[in-house]
């Protein structure tokens, strides 16, 4: 896929001028094979050459274009990047990133240097493509190409600090050509990125990724990106404008900036690597490594990423919409680090599963959004996916969810706790079809049954440095019935449902809830084995003090109890193999008696059966 996207890549966005001697001149233009072969061996020394850069000049402003450019931009952009460009709409305030302000000329997705200007290219992809994990949308969507091109020159005159039209005497150093791919091969030799379209990591010799998660270490990489490189390494950073900015979650590839809808594409990083992102504290690393060493960076940080199915229209894994949870024979062990709670976070049609955990229940993709119908409107949850795996057992009548999601900083404020909860149908046996409560703490004729977890983890410091063992949590269980926003009250009967094991690990949350299948009280969710039940998710981030309606959230998922084994499937199978073999033997034995039975002249042929 890198050759794919690098001939396209480096074909805009590279002027390549080649100077030649007077008295080659006439024999050049005369042989064209000369030429080509001058020219391959040019491309064999770029790719040779690993840290080499060139001049390009980013184009000046199309000035015909700009009455057309500042329509759209107006229509469709002034909301979030204000009337002046200074990333000060009137939306700005909801959004977490802020706004790209363009008033300085500081753009984070480029293929120049640091601090330059970006090609027009650059930005019409921008504009095409969004930015994943921002509130930048994909206008390739909703504008045509010559709209896109006119809004991006209109925007080049938003720039008061530096002009792009002052840089047509300048040389402004395009650095993709440092981590170009040889044609035909990978970066990294015969690794075959191109030809790989599951995970690409897999077609890249481990000693690469292992080079990679070295110079991660060397260049202290975790310092921002924390040590599983979850971004939870510096929570006090900020951006150029001095808005709070956190480091790139890498095991959330979906959501890197500048991913250009192809998450999976590990030239996202080695580019991100070699050019910096501008008005942040991510600098270049160009001159620490070479264009070998940052293609490892990247495999390694490719690596980490689960491969799920992406939807094209939200650029973000498809949904797990059923739950299932795994039938146990006797009890289930209560500890999150056991074996038989390990599995792939891949989707397991991409990456199959191991022998050792083929049994094992599988982590399912719960997609979280912003509540925005009610109270404080947010915008920005810190969390926009939990993963969720479960188990069940007759012997004990109890279920058992772990909870998963990534949260780079939790909060050390008993006043804003972080929180995860499960939400049921509180009358399940009374829903008829696919009737479910509305999905936000149900309502006045349909209740719902909540199960929360509040938390505040031990001994936890969000500026320690990476902690291996990870922190334990002391956490509290609270059991809610609502019946609507305005109707939710604690339950007064002791409590069923339990926080068996927890733990924070390097920017990741689990939570073991466990619970009786069935219960005496009137407002809990009954959970039959073998029927689909509808089961939804809450998370309150309490470093960014949610609470309340403030918080993530997300609409009805189903879940079913996988049932046990039948007895029946241990011994039929032997048993209907045995008379599968008689029968046959049957008719062999049949046959050979036939035939000497006709060899001898007891049956005539008039009087075989016809």
């Amino acid at each position: 896929m890198v050759q794919k996207v690098l001939p396209q890549v480096v074909g805009n966005n590279l002027n390549l001028t080649v100077t030649k001697p007077k008295h080659m001149e006439m024999t050049m233009t005369n042989n064209n094979y000369i030429k080509r072969l001058f020219m391959f061996f040019l491309a064999v020394a770029l790719f040779a050459a690993p840290g080499a850069v060139f001049a390009g000049v980013p184009d000046g402003v199309k000035k015909d274009l700009l009455e057309k450019g500042k329509k759209v931009y107006f229509k469709r952009c002034v909301w979030c990047h204000g009337v002046e460009g200074g990333g000060d709409g009137p939306s700005a305030e909801r959004l977490y990133t802020r706004p790209r302000n363009f008033i300085q000329g500081t753009f984070k997705i480029r293929t120049t240097d640091s601090g330059e200007l970006p090609m027009e290219s650059d930005l019409i992809k921008t504009v095409k493509n969004g930015l994943q994990g921002s509130a930048m949308p994909a206008w390739g969507e909703f504008l045509s190409e010559d709209e896109i091109v006119a809004v991006v020159n209109f925007v080049k005159t938003l720039v008061q600090d530096r002009s792009f039209d002052d840089t047509e005497d300048e040389e402004v150093n395009n650095v993709i050509t440092g981590i170009a791919a040889d044609n035909g091969k990978g970066p990294l030799g015969d690794a075959p990125w191109a030809a790989t379209k599951g995970p690409y990591h897999l077609g890249v010799p481990q000693e690469h990724i292992d080079a990679g998660k070295e110079l991660f270490i060397k260049n202290k990489c975790m310092e921002c990106h924390g040590g599983e490189g979850r971004g939870d390494g510096n929570p006090t950073m900020k951006d150029d404008w001095g808005f709070p900015i956190v480091a790139a979650n890498w095991q959330e590839c979906w959501n890197f900036r500048g991913a250009r809808r192809d998450p999976f594409n590990p030239f996202n990083v080695a580019r991100t690597i070699s050019t910096g992102l501008n008005g942040s504290p991510m600098p270049n690393f160009r001159e620490q490594m070479t264009g070998k060493e940052r293609w490892q960076v990247a495999a390694f940080v490719n690596s980490l990423c689960p491969r799920k199915k992406i939807d094209p229209l939200t650029n973000k894994p498809v949904p797990d919409f059923l739950i299932q949870s795994v039938y146990t024979e006797g009890p289930v062990v209560p500890k999150i680090d056991d074996p038989s709670w390990q599995s792939s976070y891949t989707d397991h049609r991409i990456v199959p599963l191991s022998e050792e955990t083929i049994e094992n229940p599988m982590r399912h993709y719960i997609a979280m959004a912003g509540q925005i119908t009610r109270g404080k409107r947010n915008f920005d949850p810190k969390t926009d996916n939990l993963w969720v795996s479960s188990r069940w057992s007759a012997e004990e009548n109890a279920v058992y969810y772990l909870v998963e999601f990534d949260n780079r900083f939790l909060s050390t404020d008993p006043e804003y706790p972080d929180a995860v909860a499960i939400q049921w149908p509180g009358q399940l046996q009374d829903l008829f079809g696919a009737e479910k409560p509305y999905f936000i703490y149900g309502d006045s004729k349909k209740p719902v049954d909540v199960w929360k977890a509040n938390f505040l983890a031990k001994d936890y410091n969000a500026t320690n440095p990476p902690n291996e063992k990870g922190y334990q949590l002391d956490v509290t269980v609270q059991e809610f019935k609502g019946n609507g926003f305005d109707a939710i009250s604690e339950k007064e009967s002791e409590g069923k449902v339990e926080v068996v094991d927890s733990i924070f690990h390097q920017g990741r949350v689990k939570v073991m809830f466990k619970r009786s299948l069935t219960t005496e009280g009137a407002d809990d969710v009954q959970i039959p084995s073998e029927q689909f039940i509808p089961v939804s998710f809450m998370q309150w981030a309490g470093w960014d003090k949610e609470h309340d309606e403030h918080m993530a959230i997300s609409t009805w998922y189903y879940t079913i109890l996988k049932p046990a084994l039948p007895a029946s499937l241990y011994y039929m199978p032997p048993i209907i193999a045995a008379v599968f073999i008689c029968f046959q033997g049957w008719l062999v034995w049949m046959t050979k008696r036939t035939r000497k039975m006709y060899d001898e002249g007891k049956v005539q042929r008039d009087e075989l059966p016809k």
